[in-house]
């Protein structure tokens, strides 16, 4: 698999600069960083992703309706989307499934989560999302 590229949306300095020195350094993406909905809606727009990660809570609106427009343009309905959040994941569940949203990973009570296991999920969501004559045996 080549290096993935990951578009990271997230509004928080911190935490952005957090997921994008670890998933970087440690695990070797190459990570765009934008902090808005609108933001990442141009982005796709103008380059090539393997992935998104979309902090729940956003300026303009929330990772679950950004999913959901993702899902109805035609030129990124099948761009896996990870969310990002420190709310409890049952009430969001149903929601964001409807909305396309591939995968959830838990920031926990600091608000920055563990990025192995969000570097593992995102790694799975794309292996899962590779045409069958690519994926790794």
């Amino acid at each position: 698999m080549n290096t993935p590229h990951i578009l990271l949306v997230e509004d928080s300095n911190f935490m952005a600069t957090k997921v994008v020195e670890t998933l970087e350094s440690a695990h070797e993406f190459v990570i765009t960083t934008v902090s808005t909905a609108i933001e990442a809606r141009n982005a796709l727009k103008n380059g090539s992703y393997d992935c998104v990660i979309s902090n729940y809570e956003l300026p303009d609106e929330s990772g679950v309706e950004l999913a959901e427009s993702l899902r109805e343009e035609s030129a990124v309905p099948s761009v896996p989307l990870i969310i990002l959040t420190g709310r409890s994941l049952e009430p969001l569940a149903k929601e964001a499934i409807e909305a396309g949203v591939t995968e959830f990973v838990y920031k926990g009570d600091q608000a920055t989560g563990d990025m192995d296991v969000l570097a593992n999920r995102i790694r799975i969501v794309l292996q899962a999302h590779q045409p069958p004559s690519t994926v790794e045996r």
